[in-house]
C-alpha cells in the first residue's frame, strides 16, 4: 500500500530533521514508522505556488490548494491520501463526495468543527477521520453516518529521541528553574506574574506575539523569542532547558482547541511535572493521572499557588514526573499511534 501525506507545514523538512536526530517522530504524524506496517508513505512536498494558495483561500477552498492540485494531477501510484491536518483537504473532499474523486481521503483532526456548512462538506468527503480529542467526536454522537467514520487515536511522543537528546544532562542550576515552551496561544504574562514573587528561575522559549508585555524583568527570568515561524532556538536546546527544569509550565490564552499537548507530551516524556492551564478539549486529565496541576484561565494566584506547593513537595513533584514518563511508556507513545494509523489505513484500503 502507498500512501501519500500532506500537512500545513513542511514535512519533507521535518523528514531529514528526523533523520538527523534533530526532531522528535510524532510530529511527522506516522510516516517515521509506517514502513513496519507494510505501507509505503511518500510527502508532498509544502509549496510551490504561494499564488494558488490564496486564490484557494479566497475561493473558499480551503488553505492548501497547491498540495490538492497537484494530488490530482499525478498519476494513480497511491492508494490513499492521508493528511496530518484537517485544513489540507477541503477541495479533495469535495470532488470526493461528489464522486469525482476516487481515492479514500483520511485525515487527522485536532481541532472542534466551528463552520457548520463546510465542515459538512469536507466531513462527507472523507472516508476516515481520526481524532486526537474525543471532546471533537462528542457533537456527532446522534449523527450516526459522520460519527461512524470517527475513531480516536492518542498523540504520543517519540521515546527514543528524546532518550537520545537527553542522556548524560544533570540539572546544574542553583535555584529551581520552570520552563515554559511554545509558540501558540501563550498567555505568558500571566505566568510571569506569578513567578514575581516565587524564588525560582523562569526561562520562556515562544514567538514574539506570546513573549510577555511586562518590562524590567529580574535577571532570573529569561525570554528567548522567535520572529520568525521557526523556533527561537532548536528542539535539543529546548529539551535540554527541559531536562534542567524542575516543573513545565504551559499556561493558555485560549483553551477552544489542543493548544498546548505538544508541550504536554514533551513534559511527560522528558519525565517533568506540568502545570497547565485547564483545557478541557485535552483529554487526558493531568490531575487525574497525577501528573501535575491545573490552573484556570488568567489565574495568577492559582500558577502561584501550583508552583509553590511543587516547590515545598519536591519529592511528590518528581514522583509526578516519574508518572508522566509511564503514561508515555504504556500509551502515548509513537509506536502505539501508529499501531492505531495504520490499522485505520488498511481497514481503508480494504484488507
Amino acid at each position: 500500500m502507498k500512501v501519500l501525506l500532506l500537512n500545513n507545514y513542511p514535512m519533507d523538512h521535518a523528514w531529514e530533521l528526523w533523520q538527523n536526530g534533530e526532531y522528535p517522530g510524532q510530529h511527522l504524524w506516522g510516516a517515521t514508522h509506517l514502513e513496519k506496517h507494510g505501507i509505503e508513505v511518500e510527502i508532498v512536498p509544502h509549496q510551490a505556488s504561494g499564488l494558488l494558495n490564496k486564490i484557494g483561500r479566497r475561493i473558499g477552498l480551503g488553505d492548501y490548494l497547491d498540495q490538492q492540485l497537484r494530488i490530482l494531477f499525478r498519476h494513480t501510484d497511491y492508494d490513499i491520501v492521508y493528511s496530518a491536518c484537517q485544513t489540507n483537504t477541503f477541495l479533495l473532499a469535495l470532488l470526493r463526495s461528489l464522486k469525482l474523486f476516487h481515492k479514500p481521503l483520511v485525515a487527522l483532526i485536532h481541532h472542534p468543527f466551528t463552520n457548520p456548512p463546510k465542515d459538512s462538506l469536507f466531513l462527507n468527503g472523507h472516508d476516515r477521520l481520526l481524532c486526537l480529542s474525543k471532546k471533537v467526536m462528542e457533537p456527532f454522537v446522534q449523527e450516526s453516518a459522520i460519527y461512524k467514520k470517527m475513531d480516536f487515536i492518542a498523540w504520543g511522543a517519540d521515546l527514543p529521541f528524546y532518550d537520545a537528546a537527553l542522556q548524560d544532562i544533570v540539572p546544574t542550576a542553583n535555584l529551581p528553574v520552570i520552563v515554559s515552551a511554545g509558540k501558540t496561544e501563550r498567555d505568558h504574562d500571566t505566568l510571569v506574574r506569578a513567578c514575581l514573587s516565587i524564588d525560582c528561575t523562569l526561562n520562556l522559549y515562544c514567538s514574539a506575539t506570546t513573549a510577555p508585555t511586562l518590562i524590567n524583568l529580574p535577571d532570573r527570568i529569561t525570554i528567548h523569542a522567535s520572529n520568525s515561524a521557526h523556533n527561537a532556538v532548536s528542539y535539543q536546546e529546548i529539551l535540554t532547558a527541559y531536562r534542567h527544569a524542575f516543573a513545565i509550565a504551559i499556561p493558555l490564552t485560549k483553551t477552544h482547541n489542543l493548544a498546548g499537548l505538544t508541550s504536554l507530551l514533551d513534559a511527560m516524556a522528558v519525565g517533568k511535572p506540568v502545570i497547565m492551564t485547564r483545557n478541557k478539549q485535552i483529554d487526558l486529565d493531568i490531575e487525574k493521572e497525577g501528573i501535575g496541576f491545573w490552573v484556570e484561565p488568567g489565574d495568577v494566584q492559582g500558577w502561584q499557588q501550583a508552583i509553590a506547593y511543587l516547590l515545598a513537595h519536591p519529592e511528590e513533584a518528581s514522583s509526578m514526573g516519574d508518572r508522566g514518563r509511564r503514561l508515555c511508556e504504556e500509551k502515548y507513545n509513537l509506536d502505539t499511534f501508529t499501531d492505531t494509523l495504520a490499522k485505520t489505513l488498511h481497514q481503508v484500503h480494504g484488507y
